[in-house]
């Protein structure tokens, strides 16, 4: 059976955060997988500190936690898989969720999911890019009178919002912006 963890561990942080508490995981850093400064670990575990102001670069999917944190002043890239995850716990009140080990339990790999943790370089996790859009041209089809949405004149409820994007976009079959309205 999969492990409810994937999905508990993202939710009880998110209700943590949205108090404006700290959110502190309590991660078994003998676990397979687990990335964490040897130093901090005590009794084979290790309490991280993951609110937004202590960490950098955070991303969580359902194979792992990944961030950088800082450890008496230096930097340490940390990864957490999800199966390593003991607790995850509001610091100011106590409260959250501790996970023990339940038999069956199954976690996703990281092949079989879209996001992979970031790399040790620091430079992993979500990245953008910019999509094509627009014709050739860069210019809107204005093919249906009854559609306002394209029509640089306004809608006789006062002026228009903004001005018309300028022609030619982003270049030929480049990214494009479109006013929408």
């Amino acid at each position: 059976m999969l492990s409810k963890r994937p999905y508990l561990i993202p939710a009880f942080y998110d209700w943590i955060v949205d108090q404006g508490h700290v959110p502190h995981l309590v991660v078994n850093a003998d676990a397979e997988g687990v990335v964490v400064p040897g130093d901090f670990v005590e009794d084979g575990h290790i309490q991280l500190n993951a609110g937004p102001s202590a960490v950098r670069d955070f991303h969580m999917d359902r194979t792992g936690i990944s961030f950088e944190a800082r450890f008496a002043g230096k930097p340490e890239r940390i990864y957490v898989p999800m199966h390593a995850v003991r607790a995850v716990v509001d610091r100011d009140t106590g409260q959250g969720a501790t996970f023990p080990d339940e038999p069956g339990e199954e976690f996703p790999d990281a092949a079989e999911t879209t996001a992979a943790p970031a790399d040790s370089s620091g430079k992993g996790g979500p990245h953008l890019r910019a999509v094509p859009g627009g014709s050739e041209s860069g210019s809107e089809q204005k093919d249906d009178p009854a559609d306002k949405s394209n029509s640089d004149e306004p809608d006789g409820d006062g002026p228009p919002d903004d001005d018309p994007p300028p022609s030619g976009g982003g270049g030929k079959g480049g990214p494009s912006l479109r006013v929408v309205k």
